[in-house]
C-alpha cells in the first residue's frame, strides 16, 4: 500500500500518512465484535451473562458462589475468580463466537453496596473492594496469561448499585412477571408516577424511581434497607434486645438485621434461645452446619418446626411493615414492587390479605388509607438486576462510541498535532475512557511507524536511483 502510494509522485507526504491511518483504523473498526457483560453481584451470588450487542437474550449466564470464589479480602480477586474463568468459560462454550482479538466488550456490574467513584466495597463479603475503572484499566494483580489475554477486551466497566439495576430492571416487567398483592394494581399503575423497589434477599435493597418531563424515568440509589427496625411487640422488644447485644449497637438495630437471608438466621437463633425446648434437634443440626444458607434452612423447615414458622412470620410482619413505610413515605403511584430472591420462593408468607406481610403492610393507623393508591406487586422473576445492568451497558456502549468517534475525527482533522494539543476539544469522564486513550496510543504507534516506513521507503528508492543513475 505504501509503495503504491508513494509512486503517485503528486500526493503530499500528510496526505500518505493519513491515508494510511484512515485505512488501518476502519479496518480495525470493521472486525471488531462488540459483547456486553452483565453482572449482578449480590452478597451470596454473582450472576455473570455475555450479549452480542444489539441482542436482549444472553449468550450465555453463569451464576458463582461469592464465599465460594472470593474468601478473603484481596486486590483484584473479582477479576481473576469470576470475570477471567466466565470470559473463558464463555469462549470455550459459545459456538462462532469473535475470537478475542478482535473482541470488544462494554461491562456494567450491579453490585450490592454503595457505589462510590466507580467502585463499590463489599460490606457484607470481608471488605472486597470491585472497581470498575481497575477492571477497564486492566489493572489485573498478577493474572496469568491467559486470564489477561480475556480480560483485555474489556473498555469500558460501569459499576451501580444492585438495586438500581433492580429499579431499571421493573421498566422491563410484564404483566405475567408479577401478583397483584393490592387486587387491582395493574389498571392503578400512573405511567408518570413515581415508582420504589423493596427486596429481600441476602441484604434488603431499596431504591425509587422518577420519571423526566419527557416521562423517562431515572433510578436513584437508597441505603433504606439500614434504617431503623421497630418491634411491634413484646416477643419483638425481646428480639430487638437480643439483636443489640449481637450487634454491639446499644441504640438500634437496622430492617435488614430482620428481613433478610441473614435476617432469617437471627431471628431463629433468638427463638432456639428463648424457648429452648421447642428446638426440633435435627433442624438445628442442619441450621449450624448451613454457613451463609441459614435463612434457607428456617424456610423450608416452617412446616414442620415450630420455631422456624414463628421465625418466617416474624420475618414476614418485618418485610410488610417496612414496604408500607416506604409506601407512605413516596406514595408511588407508579407501582411499588417487591422483590428480591426472597419474594418469590416464600409467596405464602406474603400474598393474601390476611398474610402476615400485608396485615402490617396496611397497618399504618391514620394514614392507612394512602397505601389504598399505591399499585403493590410482588416480583415473581429474579433476574430484575441483569437485566437493569443489561440496560446500563447498552448506555455505556453507545456514550463510548460517541467519545471514540469524536476523537478519533479530531485526529484525522488535525494531523500532524500531538493528542494532548485536541484532548481539550472534546469533553469526556477521563476515567471511563481508557479504550480512547488506547486507541490514541496506538494511532501515535502507527504514525510513528509509518513516518519510519516512509523515510526506509525513501532512503531505499534514492539510493536506487543513484545505483542507476552511476550505472
Amino acid at each position: 500500500m505504501l509503495l503504491l502510494l508513494l509512486g503517485r509522485g503528486h500526493l503530499p507526504g500528510s496526505v500518505i500518512l493519513d491515508t494510511l491511518y484512515e485505512e488501518y483504523y476502519y479496518n480495525m473498526v470493521a472486525q471488531t465484535t462488540y459483547y456486553l457483560l452483565t453482572g449482578d453481584i449480590g452478597g451470596t451470588n454473582s450472576r455473570m451473562a455475555l450479549y452480542l450487542l444489539g441482542n436482549r437474550t444472553a449468550l450465555i449466564v453463569k451464576t458463582y458462589r461469592n464465599f465460594d470464589c472470593m474468601t478473603k479480602k484481596e486486590d483484584g480477586i473479582f477479576q481473576r475468580n469470576i470475570i477471567a474463568p466466565f470470559l473463558k468459560f464463555c469462549w470455550e462454550e459459545i459456538k462462532n463466537i469473535s475470537p478475542v482479538e478482535l473482541t470488544e466488550i462494554i461491562s456494567c456490574l450491579a453490585i450490592a453496596g454503595p457505589v462510590k467513584n466507580n467502585k463499590v466495597i463489599m460490606s457484607n463479603l470481608h471488605g472486597i473492594e470491585i472497581s470498575g475503572d481497575d477492571i477497564a484499566g486492566h489493572t489485573h494483580y498478577s493474572c496469568d496469561e491467559e486470564s489477561t489475554r480475556y480480560l483485555q477486551c474489556i473498555q469500558v466497566c460501569k459499576v451501580i448499585n444492585d438495586f438500581v439495576a433492580q429499579g431499571y430492571g421493573c421498566l422491563t416487567l410484564k404483566r405475567e412477571e408479577v401478583v397483584e398483592l393490592t387486587p387491582g394494581s395493574l389498571k392503578m399503575l400512573d405511567p408518570k408516577g413515581p415508582k420504589a423497589c423493596v427486596g429481600a434477599g441476602t441484604g434488603l435493597g431499596e431504591c425509587f424511581l422518577a420519571p423526566d418531563e419527557l416521562g423517562v424515568y431515572s433510578c436513584f440509589a437508597s441505603e433504606g434497607g439500614h434504617v431503623e427496625w421497630a418491634p411491634r411487640n413484646d416477643l419483638e422488644v425481646k428480639l430487638w434486645k437480643f439483636l443489640t447485644n449481637k450487634f454491639a449497637h446499644h441504640q438500634r438495630v437496622s430492617v435488614e438485621r430482620v428481613v433478610s437471608g441473614t435476617g432469617l438466621a437471627n431471628i431463629y437463633e433468638f427463638f432456639a434461645q428463648e424457648f429452648p425446648k421447642k428446638v426440633n434437634q435435627k433442624v438445628q443440626a442442619e441450621f449450624m452446619k448451613a454457613g451463609d444458607m441459614k435463612g434457607k434452612v428456617v424456610a423450608t423447615n416452617a412446616k414442620k418446626c415450630e420455631l422456624c414458622e414463628l421465625t418466617m412470620s416474624t420475618f414476614a410482619t418485618a418485610y410488610g411493615s417496612e414496604v408500607g413505610c416506604v409506601g407512605i413515605k413516596l406514595i408511588p403511584t407508579g407501582g411499588l414492587y417487591v422483590t428480591g430472591g426472597l419474594t418469590p420462593k416464600n409467596m405464602n408468607w406474603i400474598e393474601g390479605k390476611d398474610s402476615h406481610f400485608m396485615q402490617a403492610y396496611n397497618d399504618k393507623g391514620r394514614v392507612s388509607p394512602i397505601l389504598e393508591n399505591v399499585p403493590l406487586l410482588a416480583v415473581m422473576v429474579e433476574d430484575l438486576g441483569v437485566r437493569g445492568a443489561l440496560k446500563n451497558a447498552q448506555s455505556e456502549y453507545y456514550k463510548f462510541e460517541a467519545r471514540k468517534n469524536a476523537k478519533i475525527s479530531r485526529t484525522l482533522s488535525y494531523t500532524g498535532t500531538t493528542t494532548d494539543s485536541y484532548t481539550d476539544l472534546v469533553s469526556v469522564d477521563v476515567k471511563s475512557s481508557c479504550r480512547v486513550n488506547e486507541m490514541e496510543k496506538e494511532a501515535a504507534y502507527y504514525k510513528r511507524l509509518a513516518h519510519i516506513t516512509l523515510a526506509f521507503t525513501s532512503g531505499l528508492v534514492a539510493g536506487l536511483t543513484f545505483m542507476k543513475s552511476k550505472k
